[in-house]
């Protein structure tokens, strides 16, 4: 099962890699939703996702193999991102005890550098420090910050806020032993993709709320924000454009099997009453996301709230393109802008403390 799987996997990275008039001839007529248009990188990827042989939680909630499964697939789209970049295990600590983390530092590079949190997407339920390594990769290269990732409790058997409070914990560590991640004091940011910057809301807001360090900035790449979100993309999208309304409320159930604890700010951070004092922030949404227009409403709030916010929307992507970047031009291409705003605000963040001054 997992050669095949690999063998699919490669495959399907293989095919991403043609040029998109070849692409194209083979999916045939683009799809358009509201006159936005499918990049056709994508549309190839959804029709060769259904001959990927992982493992169906839905069908079978074997975790163990969904997990495993999840991390090749990523695994192999990812492979040779950013592969200069310098790299080591560690360890940090969680709100329950000891957490795995990677550490990611850019090419020909010393001293302090501003350190980026980062917390992995995949529902709450899925991913690991191994699933998104080549983003990570990819942001510390690109970005020019020294990436920690985090892993953090998942559900089911960890149902919410176990994640939160892991993510919380993990940030207040990183923050107050800088200097062991090489980093320098005041510049440490969040970011994630999906759940993952869902987390990175919640820590930047929990940080706000209980008057600690909060981030310095954060970088949300297309925000699971509503847990209960009851937004017309994920209407508009509710099947067949990569993830579905079935595996969200899959994912949903996992994570808070008591529904009414989604309304909560620290599950669905769209749901705080109060913005304000948050960190630079930018959101990154995709056009044929089922989580689109609840990307595009944070940013929105935070704009209204007097955050400085910058949103890049990239029309014809899916949720999840990150973790294709290795393989998908267009999915690269807006990571690159991502990691250039990633880059700006940490430069921002470093030039405006006074403690901190390159040698």
């Amino acid at each position: 099962m997992r050669l095949a799987l690999r063998a699919a996997s490669l495959g399907a990275a293989a095919a991403l890699r043609l040029p998109d008039p070849v692409i194209r001839a083979i999916v045939g007529r683009p799809v358009q939703v509201e006159g936005a248009r499918l990049s056709p990188t994508a549309q190839l990827l959804i029709a060769l996702e259904r001959f990927v042989p992982r493992s169906e939680p839905l069908a079978n909630p074997d975790m163990a193999a969904a997990r495993r499964d999840y991390d090749i697939v990523s695994s192999v789209l990812l492979a040779g991102a950013a592969s200069d970049v310098r790299v080591h295990d560690t360890v940090v600590d969680g709100a329950r005890g000891p957490l795995a983390a990677r550490v990611y530092s850019p090419p020909g590079t010393s001293g302090p550098l501003p350190v980026l949190v980062f917390f992995h997407g995949g529902g709450f339920v899925l991913g690991s420090i191994t699933s998104h390594d080549g983003v990570c990769r990819f942001l510390s290269r690109h970005g020019g910050v020294r990436v920690v990732s985090v892993e953090y409790s998942l559900a089911p058997e960890h149902p919410y806020p176990a994640g939160v409070d892991d993510a919380h914990a993990a940030f207040r560590y990183i923050v107050s032993h800088v200097e062991r991640f090489g980093g320098a004091e005041g510049v440490v940011g969040v970011a994630g993709d999906s759940a993952g910057a869902a987390l990175a809301a919640v820590v930047a807001q929990r940080c706000v709320d209980e008057a600690t360090t909060k981030p310095a900035f954060n970088l949300m790449l297309y925000p699971a924000v509503d847990g209960m979100s009851q937004h017309r993309s994920r209407e508009l999208f509710a099947s067949g454009f990569f993830i579905d309304s079935d595996l969200l409320a899959w994912y949903r159930t996992c994570y808070s099997p008591d529904a009414e604890r989604l309304f909560e700010p620290y599950a669905s951070p769209l749901r705080a009453p109060d913005l304000r004092g948050l960190p630079p922030t930018c959101v990154v949404t995709a056009g044929f996301d089922p989580l689109r227009d609840e990307g595009v409403e944070y940013a929105d709030r935070l704009r209204e709230a007097a955050v400085p916010v910058t949103h890049l929307h990239r029309e014809g992507m899916v949720h999840g393109f990150a973790s294709f970047l290795a393989c998908d031009k267009h999915a690269r291409r807006a990571m690159r802008d991502a990691a250039a705003e990633l880059r700006r605000m940490a430069a921002a963040a470093w030039s405006s403390n006074p403690l901190n001054h390159r040698s």
